[in-house]
């Protein structure tokens, strides 16, 4: 019976923490796996574009951004953000040349990205809400989350969207 009461209040005190801490950590996480995932394949598809680009400095720190994204997507969530909003401010100046190829797939693949970045729009706006939600979590407990539990607060996106339609 006494076994019974301890396992029961150690199962309340670990729902307890869940609700209080752990839910909105796992949904920010979530989301910033499929951040990674959808930034990913809009890469990707840049990558296959980026020869038909003719302003080489674009070009390379297009390429520059995704390579370091590649490097820091499991390690800086912050990097990742900094370098999405970076190759961001450069698809203006890469969609407008594209526009102007007659090439029907560069074109095909342009769509492609746009769409990309239509999802992008939605998704970093998930993302932003439940950094939202984890970092007021962290405000109401801070000693518990980033005393015990070594949580800090997360960086939420600074995007001016810029999606061609």
């Amino acid at each position: 019976m006494v076994i019974g009461i301890v396992l029961f209040c150690f199962f309340v005190i670990i729902l307890l923490i869940y609700f209080l801490i752990f839910k909105e950590y796992s949904t920010m996480l979530r989301s910033y796996e499929m951040l990674v995932k959808v930034l990913e394949t809009r890469n990707l598809i840049l990558m296959r574009i980026l020869p038909e680009i003719k302003d080489k400095k674009a070009k390379k720190e297009i390429t520059s951004y995704v390579e370091q994204m590649i490097n820091y997507k499991r390690t800086n969530n912050d990097k990742v953000l900094e370098l999405d909003v970076s190759i961001n401010k450069k698809l203006d100046k890469i969609y407008s040349e594209l526009n102007k190829s007659k090439n029907p797939v560069v074109l095909e693949e342009l769509k492609r990205v746009i769409n990309f970045e239509k999802k992008l729009k939605i998704i970093r706006r998930e993302y932003n809400k439940a950094v939202d939600e984890y970092n007021s979590k962290l405000i109401k407990h801070p000693k518990l989350m980033a005393k015990y539990l070594k949580m800090r607060p997360y960086n939420t996106y600074d995007i001016k969207e810029n999606v061609q339609n």
